[in-house]
């Protein structure tokens, strides 16, 4: 979610706004959040825009469907990993999950999530540290970063 303004601007009903304002004082001041921004459910969760809610803690969390902060992917088949999974769950052994050509920077997370055994694979004569597979046991999960050169675990 992302708001653009310009500094010190402000539309009605669209932004946060402080009451009373500043005044320069150190400290906690009382906010009021205007109504198209922001509800608070009976729980006394603030929702905050679409998506986001901050619990009576302070913690701020993600929402709904569209709004997960990494993209989770379950396969029960041989799956190729595309460049918008992040975690990768296996859901049935003796499969292959097949890493992307890397692009320095990528990290992905491959768990198995039953018992036995599926394989990780690199693909494009790419390598995983040293090798161009790594087999994962019951419940094991592996964390790749892709230097530029190879597939790293982390």
């Amino acid at each position: 979610m992302t708001y653009l303004r310009l500094p010190n601007s402000k539309l009605p009903g669209r932004a946060l706004s402080q009451t009373p304002a500043a005044n320069g004082d150190a400290g906690i001041l009382p906010l009021t959040l205007d109504a198209d921004i922001a509800t608070t459910t009976g729980l006394g969760v603030v929702q905050v825009g679409s998506g986001l809610s901050i619990t009576p803690s302070g913690i701020l969390s993600a929402t709904g469907s569209s709004s997960s902060f990494i993209n989770v992917t379950l396969t029960n088949v041989d799956y190729t990993v595309t460049a918008t999974d992040y975690y990768i769950g296996a859901t049935k052994k003796d499969i292959d999950v097949t890493l992307p050509l890397g692009i320095a920077g990528r990290v992905y997370v491959v768990k198995n999530q039953v018992n036995g055994n599926i394989k990780v694979k690199a693909t494009g004569g790419q390598k995983i540290d040293t090798s161009s597979d790594k087999t994962l046991g019951s419940e094991a999960s592996i964390i790749v970063v892709f230097d530029g050169s190879r597939w790293n675990v982390i």
